[in-house]
Parts: structure tokens; C-alpha cells; sequence
């Protein structure tokens, strides 16, 4: 710890004190991460408005350090439910979309912006409006953007990066 990011985080956290742990997966390892996303997915079907299939719309802010699997997650969520296409690293293109039939997931990255005002002018508010589900990592960018219903959803690592369990902590007001 101690990085720049581990900075945002803890500011991020602070501002989002108020949130209640709603789910938790419990330590696990990352040749375990299909299972919890599994797990997590159906969490958020019960939490979050759905559309007639069962797919839930909103926003889930992904907070953790760098390297803790947030991408690593999102692509385990994706091949759970079927999504059209591999989950990448959103980061130099900020957003990328994944569809399954008329559904869509947007999955943000923040962690290349200079400042909360950036992501205002790009409008990326606009994929919060949809009906779609917004996962959007690095929040602690524009932690004014999100929507106050957010959900949190924090990858903590135990140990080692490469090795080491993770666990999901989802939080939500």
C-alpha cells in the first residue's frame, strides 16, 4: 500500500462510509472466481431492478488496489452469463460494451481521467441512465459521477497478487 491509488481508494472509501455490506463471498482463490461471480450475479439479480429476463440494470462501482482481478472479474461475470465477447481492459478506450440479446453491460474505467470534470464533459452519465448494468472500475476518479444508488463492490486481495485469495465485499445504502 501506499501508492497513488491506495490514496483514491481510501478517499473513495471514506466518501462512501454510509454504504451497508449487503454480500460477501468469503476468501477464494482465482481458480475459484467463476464460482463467486456466479454467486454474485445472483446477488445482484435479487438487489437491483431487473429486466424480463432477469437481468439487473444500475451501477456497481469495483474498487480495488491495482492488480486485485477487477477486469480478471468482470470477464469471469461475463462468461457466467453468456455474454457476446472476451471482457478487456477498458482502459484506454474507457468503455467498453458487452451484449447478451438486447441486455447490454458497460464496463467503465475511470483510472485514466485527470479529473472528475473530464468524465462530466465525456458524458459518461449517459451509460448510468440505461438499462443497463454499469460496472465502472476506478471510481475514486470521479467519485461525484456516480449515481447515489450505486452499489459497491470492493476485491480485496489476501496475500500475494498473483496468489493470493480474494475475496468480494458488495455494499450498498
Amino acid at each position: 500500500m501506499g501508492g497513488t491509488g491506495d490514496k483514491l481508494i481510501k478517499r473513495h472509501s471514506d466518501s462512501m462510509s454510509h454504504l451497508q455490506v449487503v454480500w460477501k463471498s468469503g476468501p477464494f482463490l482465482l481458480n475459484q472466481l467463476d464460482a463467486a461471480a456466479r454467486s454474485l450475479w445472483s446477488e445482484l439479480q435479487i438487489r437491483m431492478q431487473t429486466d424480463d429476463t432477469g437481468n439487473p440494470s444500475g451501477v456497481v462501482a469495483l474498487q480495488g488496489v491495482t492488480g486485485a482481478g477487477k477486469t480478471t472479474f468482470v470477464r469471469a461475470l461475463g462468461k457466467s452469463i453468456g455474454l457476446d465477447g472476451d471482457a478487456v481492459s477498458p482502459t484506454f478506450g474507457l468503455v467498453q460494451c458487452y451484449r447478451k440479446g438486447d441486455w447490454q453491460l458497460f464496463h467503465l474505467d475511470l483510472y485514466r481521467l485527470n479529473d472528475e470534470s473530464e468524465a462530466w464533459d465525456l458524458g459518461l452519465t449517459e451509460y448510468f441512465d440505461s438499462d443497463a448494468l454499469c460496472l465502472v472500475e476506478w471510481p475514486e476518479q470521479a467519485p461525484g459521477l456516480l449515481p447515489n444508488h450505486s452499489f459497491l463492490l470492493q476485491v480485496i486481495v489476501h496475500g500475494a497478487h498473483d496468489s493470493g485469495a480474494r475475496e468480494l465485499i458488495l455494499s450498498h445504502s
